[in-house]
């Protein structure tokens, strides 16, 4: 269920039209799926937002870094994204526990029949796009 979706399935959201606070799930936000930039329209697709509500309530509370991306905010992140990031089609998400060890919640993490597990320093990256990708 949470690897090789397809793009197409993302839900669009307007910030404007349902106001930042709007209920994605049981425990996350739209502005937390809110690109940096600010921009009105966010995009979700539906696996991840599982996925991430699935781990809240085994992990607790999750602070999320990173989650749509518009095109022009993953252009400034040179270096740090491609013109291939999975965030452009809200399809990836950057994050880490806030009541839970960052250690065991990346070991955890590791054995995910997910698309994509990136384990980075201070974050997990974790996608719903391919098959069992992992850096």
């Amino acid at each position: 269920m949470f690897e090789n979706q397809n793009p197409d399935d993302a839900l669009k959201f307007s910030v404007s039209k349902l106001g930042r606070d709007y209920r994605l799930s049981r425990n996350f936000r739209l502005w937390e799926a809110q690109c940096s930039d600010g921009s009105d329209i966010v995009f979700v697709h539906p696996s991840l937002l599982v996925l991430v509500q699935v781990l809240r309530d085994e992990f607790g509370p999750l602070r999320v870094n990173s989650w749509y991306r518009t095109p022009s905010y993953n252009a400034t992140l040179a270096g740090k994204s491609s013109k291939t990031s999975k965030h452009l089609l809200g399809m990836a998400v950057d994050l880490f526990p806030l009541k839970h060890s960052l250690e065991s919640f990346k070991n955890e993490i590791k054995t995910l029949p997910i698309g994509g597990i990136g384990i980075y320093e201070t974050f997990v990256h974790l996608d719903v796009h391919g098959e069992g990708r992992k850096w």
